[in-house]
């Protein structure tokens, strides 16, 4: 990659970014002018109503229909006026001899409560005790507001008739009221708690604000390019298509720091604001220290700028199929959705960061501003959330520049290419699924499987799983068929030789022994998700060996292959390049199991027999591993006995030798496999013949 040429299409796509005026639009108005207006007008009118709340002069319609009741009116609606309780209440009276009207006129909002005083038969002390009924509108602010008000002062009436009476007879009430005594202090500081609050808040706020100033560049980097017609021009330029995207991303990524550092630093002085202007009204912030909250600034202006630029590079990776401003648009819709449900982290409580969650895009960086705001530093996790989001950029520049060297992503078919809603006579025969068939396709078996959940296998144990994956085998199918994809050449169904079965077998030996260790890393890191992992054993047990045999070993492995390594691998190998396809498609397989233990297993295992697939152009090599795969766990739920003899495997608590010489004799199989099956030396995948 050269330098030079590189900063000329840099200066080159800042330019074209900077005369859009949608992205300065949103560059520099929404951090510098609307968030600050939002937060400022929102604390006004909070402002306001509170005052309101407290000066409004509420309407209490007290009922009287005889002259006991009106006497007991008066002596109540003392009570609710005096400022002994120093309750500052605003209550103005209207008599009513009717209750019936009263209620009629409270529907019609023209009183807030209806007070109907009873006399009781208890007498504690001098003073008249009597029953009280309230009628008010819940559904009404103002009305529910008179009633709590209301009952404050009732209560604290109340309660001073009680602690006299007891006084009198036993001369001391508290020991009574309260035999246990209890204090509480609370040692976090004034910053601690207002710290916590800000960022339960903020994290959500920069998160969503730091994307949508990546996704508009990028949108405009790329679809507007295409519907300017510029794209193809610049790909005719003697400049290679490495130094356009690194162009393309380090635009972008300029873009979005600089409205990273923008909206922080318009949050912070908006805070700056409130602090002062609470602390001049006397309303908080009392001896207030903010120099305590500089290291938490200072880690967000490190690692946002980090986290800016892993969001441009998600950007572009998503807005580079489509062809269109409004497509683009259409298609980054979900990635603001997942970034929204990520950032979200930072508002459930029991979720902190740990060495787990350091790892976790997006919600990293929620919970480490929530952390830091906390002045809860612990600089190791800080380090692990930047070197993650350093890992994690990179990786998703890597995608984008293979993205980006595909003819077909850049000039073929787009991503809404959904021949699902075309009618089937219009469809050329022999037709590649598109990547909307796909991501529409794999949206509907997500979906399938968390009903089917629901409506099958937990009612029905096993015999309801055996008709989800019928289901998850047909649907594809289906689906192929209705767009008159080529079936055979899609789902690789192609006749294996002999010696890609045994290497298929000592493939899965290698991978199985490797995924143990791989297993026993995640459990340490996700220990509360091994309990769930196992559930199915209590349900496999009831059912019998075959049945569970058929339905978790023979099943999956011919309707899940049949999605995964036929429907979607099949089409992402002939649109992308072999990687992406495989790591893809293997992703896809690992969220499909909706479990975060299971997700890397999903794509480590789908990685190898994705892999297998491509090199044998046999689907049933792959059908193979996955059923003594899943088989083996029947067998290990039948015949614990199996394990026990098993070498290495079969100690109930391994060390971390062991772990070490299972995964030395993994790879090792792995790699015999991988000589049988014909993958080394490495080679061209077989022809058609």
């Amino acid at each position: 990659m050269r330098t030079k040429t590189t900063l000329t299409l840099y200066k080159k796509e800042i330019m074209d970014l900077l005369r859009d005026k949608k992205t300065i639009l949103i560059m520099i108005l929404m951090p510098v002018f609307l968030y600050p207006t939002m937060m400022v007008v929102s604390l006004l009118i909070l402002q306001g109503v509170v005052k309101e709340t407290q000066q409004r002069e509420y309407k209490v319609a007290m009922v009287a229909e005889t002259k006991q009741q009106r006497e007991l009116a008066d002596r109540v609606f003392d009570i609710l006026s005096d400022e002994e309780d120093k309750f500052e209440y605003n209550f103005k009276r209207i008599d009513y001899v009717n209750t019936e009207k009263a209620k009629i006129d409270l529907e019609k909002k023209k009183v807030d409560l209806v007070v109907v005083a009873s006399p009781a038969e208890t007498e504690l002390s001098d003073e008249p005790v009597f029953s009280l009924q309230f009628y008010n509108l819940s559904s009404n602010n103002w009305s529910s507001g008179a009633y709590n008000n209301a009952m404050d002062v009732i209560k604290a009436y109340s309660d001073r008739l009680r602690n006299d009476a007891l006084k009198d007879i036993f001369g001391d009430s508290e020991s009574i009221i309260n035999p246990i005594q209890t204090k509480v202090e609370s040692v976090s500081t004034s910053e601690q708690n207002t710290g916590t609050l800000i960022g339960m808040v903020l994290p959500f706020i920069l998160i969503i604000s730091i994307l949508t100033g990546a996704i508009y560049p990028a949108i405009d980097a790329t679809a507007g390019e295409r519907e300017r017609g510029t794209l193809e021009t610049i790909m005719t330029l003697p400049v290679r298509k490495s130094e356009i995207m690194i162009s393309k991303f380090f635009s972008v990524s300029t873009i979005a720091v600089f409205s990273a550092i923008l909206n922080l630093s318009s949050m912070f002085f908006v805070f700056l604001y409130m602090v002062h202007t609470m602390s001049i009204q006397g309303t908080g912030f009392k001896d207030f220290d903010l120099h305590l909250f500089i290291p938490a600034i200072l880690s967000l202006f490190i690692c946002l700028p980090v986290f800016a630029m892993f969001a441009s590079a998600v950007s572009l990776c998503v807005c580079i199929f489509a062809k269109s401003f409004k497509e683009a648009n259409n298609i980054s819709s979900p990635i603001l959705i997942i970034f929204m449900f990520a950032a979200m982290a930072s508002i459930i409580p029991t979720v902190e960061l740990t060495k787990t969650t350091a790892l976790i895009p997006v919600t990293n960086v929620a919970l480490l501003i929530k952390s830091a705001f906390s002045l809860d530093y612990d600089y190791n996790l800080m380090a692990i959330v930047l070197l993650s989001n350093i890992i994690y950029c990179v990786l998703m520049v890597i995608l984008m520049s293979s993205l980006f060297s595909s003819e077909d992503v850049l000039f073929g078919e787009n991503v809404t290419g959904l021949h699902l809603f075309e009618l089937r006579g219009n469809i050329k025969k022999g037709q590649i699924p598109g990547f909307g068939d796909l991501f529409l396709l794999f949206a509907g078996m997500m979906l399938l499987s968390i009903y089917s959940s629901s409506l099958f296998v937990l009612k029905f144990g096993l015999g309801g799983s055996a008709v989800a994956q019928l289901i998850f085998l047909i649907l594809p199918l289906l689906y192929a068929f209705y767009i008159r994809t080529d079936i055979r050449e899609l789902y690789s169904l192609y006749a294996p030789k002999l010696r890609e079965l045994v290497g298929s077998v000592f493939i899965w030996i290698g991978a199985f022994l490797t995924e143990e260790v791989l297993l026993a890393v995640l459990s340490k890191l996700f220990p509360t998700m091994v309990d769930n992992s196992n559930s199915i054993n209590e349900t496999m047990m009831e059912a019998g060996f075959l049945p569970a045999l058929l339905i978790v070993g023979v099943l999956p492995a011919i309707a899940e292959e049949a999605a995964f390594r036929g429907f979607m691998f099949g089409t992402l190998k002939q649109k992308t390049k072999l990687w992406i396809a495989i790591v893809v498609s293997a992703a896809l397989f690992g969220l499909y199991h909706m479990n975060i233990l299971q997700f890397f297993v999903g794509l480590y295992m789908g990685c190898i027999m994705a892999y297998m697939v491509y090199k044998s152009r046999s689907i049933f090599t792959s059908a193979l591993f996955h059923f003594l795969n899943n088989s083996l766990s029947v067998v290990f739920t039948y015949y614990p006995g199996v394990l026990e003899k098993i070498p290495l495997l079969g100690k109930e608590a391994p060390t971390a030798f062991d772990r070490i010489l299972t995964l030395l004799a993994g790879i090792l199989l792995l790699g015999i496999g991988a000589l049988i099956f014909g993958i080394f030396p490495l080679g061209k995948k077989k022809s058609d013949g």
